[in-house]
């Protein structure tokens, strides 16, 4: 568990040492808030609020370093869509494939110019497709896999006018695809916070109700 932490804090960049002390900061000052509302008020409804506050914010906590790697991910996929669409307009100006993947250089981000940097020397040490594929298998889209292949066919076969429309097909699939999920994401998007209202409205009927219990408790005890 604390691996896969590590590995996911490493994944977006995040500090560790800076990560822990806070989520320790945050955690310590809950507790101190509600111990200090258990001994004040002397009521045992804090101690269950108490409780429910601590998961909460540690599973905000934890959830928002994975939304990061998501979003990290999903920024990849885009930017691989983006490139892939320059890679093409360099191959429709009679570029070969290796000086289209040199021109795009220019035009990407730090972590994909990395990757096309690597893929650009494992081509020139290997000549099959697994460099296309190593490359492929840095993103999630099963279809880049289809259209990186589809790009060791020009180098293979040639860039003749079926290698090109076999890639400007799948090139077209793996956008709509693409389209699909960000609809998708906005949809879901929506409807988890449409959700928030009911959590909250459904922590403070719980606290409402030990409160109520409390003070009746407190009434039997007086009479």
């Amino acid at each position: 568990m604390l691996k896969r932490f590590d590995e996911l804090l490493d994944f977006i960049g995040a500090n560790k040492k800076k990560e822990i002390i806070k989520i320790l900061i945050f955690n310590i000052t809950i507790i101190g808030l509600f111990t200090f509302l258990i001994i004040y008020f002397k009521q045992i409804m804090f101690i269950f609020a108490g409780i429910i506050s601590l998961v909460g914010l540690n599973y905000f906590l934890l959830t928002s370093y994975s939304n990061q790697k998501k979003e990290i991910l999903n920024n990849r996929e885009s930017e691989f869509i983006t490139i892939i669409g320059y890679f093409q307009f360099f191959i429709s100006n009679s570029y070969n494939v290796y000086q289209a993947f040199q021109s795009l250089i220019a035009y990407s981000s730090p972590w994909m110019e990395e990757q096309i940097h690597c893929l650009i020397l494992e081509i020139d040490n290997d000549k099959s497709v697994k460099p296309f594929v190593n490359f492929a298998s840095k993103f999630k889209n099963r279809v880049a896999n289809n259209v990186m292949i589809s790009i060791y066919q020009m180098v293979d076969e040639g860039e003749n006018s079926n290698n090109m429309l076999q890639f400007n097909v799948i090139f077209e699939q793996l956008s709509r695809n693409k389209q699909r999920q960000l609809v998708d994401k906005k949809e879901s998007s929506l409807s988890s916070l449409s959700t928030f209202p009911l959590v909250g409205a459904g922590a403070i009927t719980v606290l409402l109700t030990f409160g109520i219990i409390t003070v009746m408790g407190e009434m039997v005890n007086v009479l």
